[in-house]
């Protein structure tokens, strides 16, 4: 079985991949801050969910063990948040 990451994966498109590499059968570790100004984040129970922000190393390092892919979705999904803060739209 193959195991993917995914970051962003609580938001629109981050939350389809999760359910097709579910549905493709892979084991999915999703990571998402709940960050973004949604009115709702979509987290699949079948995968081994996490909010958490993927700018802290040491409390994500350890998730990334035997993943075989990473789908990387984190961003900032408003402009004039990095706007008046751009060192996180960097990340």
């Amino acid at each position: 079985m193959k195991k993917s990451l995914v970051t962003g994966a609580a938001g629109f498109i981050g939350s389809h991949i999760v359910d097709k590499l579910i549905e493709l059968g892979h084991e999915v570790v999703a990571i998402d801050n709940e960050s973004a100004n949604n009115d709702l984040f979509y987290w699949n129970p079948k995968a081994k969910n996490y909010k958490l922000d993927i700018c802290n190393l040491e409390e994500t390092q350890h998730l990334y063990e035997g993943v075989d892919y990473v789908f990387h979705l984190a961003a900032e999904s408003r402009i004039q948040p990095a706007i008046e803060n751009p060192i996180n739209a960097v990340f």
